[in-house]
């Protein structure tokens, strides 16, 4: 079969940062079954220059991501795919179509959802239609009926080795090029991103993971982590890395073996990952940073031990200090995620998260995100329970919508506002306040995100 995979399209059109490494692992296991495939990365593609290229094609099959943000780009797309390609057969995939199977048959023409990890599931549903098998028996799918409900076959087990799916095929992309992506900041350009496992061990309210990767966590054993960085840069010429993983640091003796590897390697690259704050301790970083770990990224979210509790972050500040005094000893640059807006937030617990990154001293700050309501979160299920949403919500509007039960939108931006401005004056000097000026106009006009590829590493 002809199999063509799309990655999720973006509202703007811009330089992404990674290639879509999802639709890459999905076309390597196509390919693997001998199936001939064409990928598209949606972010450097725009609809026409994809309808083009899938005429000439001329797939069996189409596969396209739909995440909750921007949906409604993927709702655009499938309509033009249904007018230039109407008898190929439509499945989606991603976080949005798992959660909301039925919301996919409301507003396209797909036969199928893939519900949850899609590796098993594309072999399997490929396969069926290219030798007429049965779909219904086929697990971890939604399939639409004659009244465009949703039919749900048995529940997909997830895959217990990580280490049996085929490395992404980038290859898949037309003239595919690594360097035609911004990359990491702080990390040597081309960087090729890494995920080493799968799900997370912890369950914060605002974070959807555990709702699509189930409450636990897969790890890839170290061999084949290493073996794909080789690859990564012999074969795709990838100068850096970075790892994808909710908590990179989870199993510290795996972690710990990655970082002999990549020593014995001798690669001379350069990476990043994420990780909770009590996943480290200063031996593991050491490690880590003589191995070339350059950035590490924590959700710091609060400096207020109560908002921490609130979100279930099972974190205190203590930690948060211990962790990044950890990092910084070793030479890691820690970047601090933060948010606004989670239930009981308040200046004065805004002044505490300004007191903390005072003490902390991040590479960066990143975000000062308004807290969303994304399916599949505590948060989202509160808000429901609350009567202050409702599931259809997400047929017929844009975006993801800001926690709004406590401040409106103008609150909440004032709140974000006083934690930008507080922290460009804990800094001090002209760099941080040109930072906090950069960010809060990039909060305003999102559409300058475009420039991001213009920006110094500096002011990220």
């Amino acid at each position: 079969m002809k199999v063509a995979l799309i990655s999720h399209p973006d509202k703007i059109q811009q330089k992404p940062d990674f290639p879509p490494i999802g639709i890459a692992y999905l076309g390597a296991v196509a390919k693997a079954d001998g199936h001939e495939t064409l990928l598209f990365d949606a972010g450097q593609k725009s609809v026409e220059m994809i309808l083009d290229e899938l005429k000439g094609f001329k797939p069996d099959f189409i596969g396209v991501t739909c995440w909750t943000i921007n949906r409604e780009t993927v709702w655009a797309l499938c309509e033009k795919l249904k007018v230039a390609l109407p008898d190929v057969f439509l499945a989606l995939g991603g976080s949005h179509s798992s959660l909301f199977p039925a919301h996919i048959f409301a507003k396209t023409h797909a036969s199928a959802v893939a519900i949850g990890e899609g590796e098993e599931t594309l072999r399997e549903l490929l396969n069926a239609l290219a030798t007429g098998g049965d779909l219904r028996a086929i697990d971890g799918l939604a399939l639409r009926n004659p009244d465009s409900s949703a039919f749900l076959t048995a529940k997909r087990k997830r895959i217990d080795n990580l280490d049996t799916i085929p490395f992404p095929d980038y290859r898949g992309f037309k003239d595919f090029n690594i360097d035609d992506y911004n990359g990491f900041p702080g990390l040597p350009r081309p960087t090729a991103p890494i995920i080493s496992s799968r799900g997370c061990v912890f369950d914060c309210s605002y974070c959807s993971s555990v709702a699509f990767w189930g409450n636990c966590w897969r790890g890839r054993s170290a061999g084949n982590i290493l073996r794909e960085i080789e690859w990564l840069v012999k074969d795709i010429g990838a100068r850096s890395i970075y790892f994808f993983d909710d908590n990179f640091t989870v199993r510290k003796e795996r972690v710990i073996e990655v970082c002999e590897g990549i020593k014995a390697m001798n690669l001379g690259i350069k990476w990043a990952c994420c990780s909770h704050v009590r996943l480290v301790n200063h031996e593991l970083l050491q490690k880590m940073a003589d191995a070339g770990c350059v950035g590490i990224d924590f959700g710091v979210e609060s400096g207020s031990n109560k908002i921490l509790r609130q979100i279930n972050k099972k974190q205190t500040r203590e930690d948060i200090e211990k962790a990044f005094a950890a990092a910084h000893a070793v030479g890691i640059n820690p970047r601090a995620y933060l948010m606004v807006g989670n239930t009981g937030e308040t200046s004065e617990t805004i002044d505490e998260t300004i007191d903390l990154i005072g003490r902390i001293n991040p590479k960066s700050s990143i975000g000062a995100q308004i807290v969303w309501l994304l399916p599949g979160t505590k948060d989202y299920d509160a808000a429901v329970a609350n009567h202050f949403i409702q599931n259809d919500y997400w047929l017929n509007t844009s975006g993801v919508p800001y926690n709004l039960q406590e401040y409106n939108l103008k609150e909440l931006s004032r709140l974000r506002e006083h934690l930008m401005r507080g922290i460009a004056k804990k800094k001090g000097g002209l760099i941080p306040l040109l930072a906090f000026y950069m960010k809060k106009f990039y909060y305003r006009f999102p559409k300058l995100a475009v420039l991001r590829s213009y920006i110094p590493d500096i002011f990220k």
